[in-house]
């Protein structure tokens, strides 16, 4: 059985960095391959995203020639969006499909579109529904020269979100979607529930304790359920052909 690449995509303001534990955690069968944004991490001095499409394009390209062996994907709020519209992206172009699309913290794309233009606030708002939504450090928040240096990321993360538009589709993927969420996070379940329509696949509901950043919370859970997930599904198909 050929080693599955997982894929990992971030949170709006984050990096690659916050996977950094998951590889110790992930089978020996899972090659883990945090992608990095522009615009941070290492590559800090490149070019922040305009639109969806723009990041799309940009990291379909940096992970295309990795895709000649089995993938997942994992993406966390805004990286829910972004590897899903990526899973459409490889099966147009590519015609593959992943082993299994992880979502976590992301209501489906086609319920979003009414979302407050949260990018458009003035910083002191700006900064008490980033507190609201917990994940961003308190240094930040409550540091000028932190939050000025870290804020050009997070309103330009939040501002592909809000402006982005669900493309209607004929073609569903063909894997199973699994989405976590937390108990205490304000999604509806019925947004949850419409992943469902996006695949041909199962797609199942998991919940974890916690708020919108539960997945800080549970990494020795989720990536152990990561791991056996993918295992089922490769052994599933393998005895399927």
């Amino acid at each position: 059985m050929s080693r599955v690449t997982l894929f990992c995509l971030p949170h709006a303001g984050g990096s690659a960095t916050i996977y950094n534990k998951w590889q110790k955690y992930l089978d020996n069968s899972i090659a883990l391959y945090r992608v990095e944004l522009s615009g941070r991490g290492k590559r800090f001095n490149q070019n922040l995203y305009n639109s969806m499409e723009e990041a799309i394009e940009d990291i379909y390209y940096q992970i295309k020639p990795l895709l000649i062996s089995p993938f997942s994907f994992f993406g966390h709020s805004m990286g829910s969006l972004l590897a899903y519209e990526l899973c459409c992206k490889i099966k147009q172009q590519d015609g593959l499909d992943p082993v299994q699309l992880f979502v976590a913290g992301g209501k489906a794309p086609q319920c979003r579109g009414s979302e407050r233009k949260l990018h458009l606030l003035p910083d002191d708002q700006f900064k008490r529904e980033l507190k609201k939504l917990g994940g961003t450090p308190e240094e930040i928040l409550g540091n000028n020269e932190l939050y000025n240096f870290f804020s050009p990321v997070l309103k330009a993360d939040y501002k592909i979100i809000e402006e982005y538009e669900y493309p209607l589709r004929n073609n569903r993927l063909n894997c199973g979607i699994t989405v976590l969420n937390g108990t205490e996070d304000n999604i509806k379940a019925e947004e949850l529930m419409a992943w469902n329509q996006l695949t041909n696949g199962k797609c199942n509901i998991i919940y974890f304790k916690g708020g919108h950043f539960f997945i800080n919370n549970h990494l020795n859970s989720i990536v152990q359920l990561i791991s056996e997930t993918i295992t089922l599904e490769c052994m599933r198909k393998i005895n399927f052909v």
